[in-house]
Order: structure tokens, then sequence, then C-alpha cells
């Protein structure tokens, strides 16, 4: 099976400096990976920094989020997505997720309640609005009436239908747009049949939804165009495309390929661990992510979390096992093997979140052993048989993108 495409996140490590994602983001560039995800924590505002990424010399493609849908409004995320793509020039995408409470209710002071449903308004509206509709809908929790962008759409067409499995044009999920009919007040729009372009996105506006729980992936399955995983094992992978492509067959559309964030660290040293190690503590106690860890078989250290633990005891519980689980550690032939096991699992992305440090601020030995790996020249990576690439050339590299 060939590898999966390779992208980078840009890494928000607690113990590192937050410049530090403007170096990860050109050497993602330099190396010619797929797409760079830009998110947002507390540091940078996602369409902020990506704009300045995206003003700089490159010309990787940008991936914005995934970002809480409970604390923007559907326009602002679309107004957010335009606005970098017409600044930038580049291909854009979004992926939307529900985050966590703390996130939500706790930094942003917003209520998070029926989140699965606030998912697919906001997937729904966002997708309206970036095919350029003026939009009119009525949702349970989301609520637009008559607003349309300014700036170029990034869709090519209006998302009206779902995909048959032959590629043929089925219900699925109905335009928003008052074009096509306005939604009822009770959120859900008329049903139609309509004629639809059987390719995809092809410059940006690929719109992607984070999820895990059963209900989340419903909804990505029933409306997104590709599917996010994060801190997920090669296992949960797996169990996570076979639920997407059910939900989707039921929805009567093909399945959205699946991406998935991996934390990735090349010959690793112990503070390397240590700054994932830290990085994961607060993920320990949010819902969704607790399961994870929990499936994944570190649930005394999720007890710990949820029973009010200090951080400090939390982090020193922490084994460096858990992030190995999630992620790709070890030499380039560790590594290599593990990426394989995600592009088995049916992982079409793996986003590679690298641990950055003081000596390697942009985490360019690992980037770069990847890259190795995927054009088959890396130490210790088995022969493809294919022609070497240039490595100074991103051009050549670039079918980690095609």
């Amino acid at each position: 099976m060939p590898l999966p495409h390779l992208s980078v996140s840009l890494p928000y490590w607690q113990n590192r400096e937050p410049l530090d994602a403007l170096l990860v983001a050109e050497a993602a560039d330099k190396l010619g990976f797929h797409r760079l995800w830009v998110g947002e924590m507390a540091t940078f505002d996602a369409f902020a920094l990506a704009t300045a990424i995206g003003r700089a010399p490159g010309r990787i493609p940008l991936c914005l989020g995934p970002l809480a849908v409970g604390v923007r409004s559907p326009a602002t995320i679309a107004m957010g997505t335009a606005t970098v793509a017409a600044l930038t020039g580049r291909p854009v995408d979004i992926a939307l997720g529900a985050s966590s409470t703390v996130v939500v209710r706790d930094w942003h002071g917003r209520r998070r309640h029926r989140t699965a449903r606030h998912l697919e308004e906001t997937t729904r509206i966002v997708r309206a609005l970036l095919a350029g509709e003026k939009v009119e809908y009525d949702g349970l929790i989301e609520r637009i009436r008559g607003f349309r962008l300014r700036l170029p759409a990034l869709r090519s067409t209006p998302a009206r239908s779902g995909y048959g499995p032959d590629g043929s044009a089925e219900v699925g999920w109905p335009s928003v747009g008052s074009e096509h009919g306005r939604a009822s007040s009770n959120g859900h729009a008329r049903e139609h049949r309509s004629r639809v372009l059987t390719v995809g996105p092809s410059a940006g506006g690929e719109i992607i939804v984070a999820a895990f729980g059963e209900r989340a992936l419903e909804v990505a399955a029933r409306c997104a165009d590709r599917v996010v995983l994060n801190l997920v094992t090669p296992a949960q992978v797996a169990r996570c495309v076979t639920a997407i492509g059910e939900f989707a067959a039921r929805a009567g559309r093909a399945a959205p390929p699946v991406s998935v964030w991996v934390i990735a660290a090349a010959d690793p040293d112990p503070d390397m661990y240590t700054t994932v190690r830290q990085g994961v503590v607060g993920y320990l106690r949010a819902p969704g992510y607790d399961a994870m860890f929990t499936e994944a078989g570190f649930a005394d250290v999720v007890r710990l979390a949820h029973g009010g633990a200090h951080p400090r005891e939390v982090l020193a519980a922490i084994p460096d096992e858990l992030p190995a689980a999630v992620g790709m550690f070890g030499d380039t032939r560790t590594v290599a093997a593990r990426l394989g096991e995600y592009g088995d699992a049916g992982a079409d992305e793996v986003v590679i979140v690298p641990v950055t440090t003081a000596d390697d601020p942009a985490g360019y030995r690992t980037l770069d052993a990847l890259t190795g790996i995927a054009t088959g020249s890396g130490p210790g990576v088995p022969e493809t048989g294919g022609e070497e690439s240039d490595p100074e050339s991103a051009e050549k590299r670039r079918h980690i993108d095609e």
C-alpha cells in the first residue's frame, strides 16, 4: 500500500517559543510537504498567523484549524478563511471541531452543548458561504439570514448532494443557500435532487471535520469533505475508518478520506519525550481524548487526571509509552514502519506534529527524516525502486502531495 500524503501541523509546545511556528512553517514549505495545518490554542489567532505565513516566500497550501465551532460564528469562520485565501493567494482549507469544555466555556465564556448538532450546522453554513451562496438558515443552534461573502468563493460548486458509491449524485446534505430553499425552523433543509460535479475542490475550500466519538464521526461522514483524527493509535484509526464508511453508506455518499495528526520525533532524546508529556496533560481530562487514551491502555493516568490531581502529579505519572502509542518515535526505520501502520489503517493523510527543541526549533531533523521516508531516500529506508528525488527540490518532493 502506498504511503499516505504527508503534511505538517504547527506545534504549540508549552515549553517552546511561540515564534518557533514560523520556523516550522518555513521548513515544511522547503521540504515540499502536502500542506501546512495552522491551528490555535493560547498563542496566535489562526487566521492572522496563516496570513503571515502565506505572505512570506513559499507556496505550501494552508489548512486552518481545527477551529472550535463554539467560539466563532459560521460567518466569521468563513470570512476568516476567505480572507486568508484572498490575501495570500494560496489554496486554503478549513477544519472544524467541537473542541473542549475548557476551551469553549472556561477560556471563551461560551456555552458548549449539543456539540454534534452544532458541528453539523456550522459545517453546512460554512460550506454554503465558501461556495459563494447567500445563506438563510434557522437551526437549533446557529442562525444566519441573508449573508453572502463578497470575497471570491473557495469552492467550485455549492454542496447540494452527496456522492453515491459509484460517484453519481444522490440526495445527501442539501444546500442551505436561499437559492435552493431555506432551511425549516427545525434546521432541516428541504430534500431535493441535483447534479453535482464529480471532482472535489482543486484550489482549496476543502471542509474537514475533526471527530472521534460516534456522533461526531456520523456528522463528519455525512457532511465533511474529509475527517481528521488526533492523538490516536493505528488501531483506533482503523476502527474510525470503518465507522465512517458505514455512516457514509447510510447517507448515500462515498466515505470521506481520513487524515490523522501524529506527533513525531526522529531519534528522540529524553527532553523531547518530556515536551510531549507536558503537551498531553491537558488532553487527559478532555471529553473524547480521555476515551482515546483509556482505549489505548492508559486508564490509570486518565483516572488520575479526572480525580483532580495537580498537573505536576499527572505529568509525573505519564509514561513515555503514552506519547509513543499515539505517535511516531524512534530511528528512521521505526518511524517508517509506524507511518506504514497508519497508512494500512486507512489514513489518507498523516499530519506530522514535530517535536521541536532549543537546538532544532523548526523540527527540521524530524521533518527531513520523514521526507526521506516518503521519497525512499532516507537512511535505513528500503529502496522503493522509484526515481531518486533531488534533496534540494521541494517541487520534486511534492509527490508527498500528489
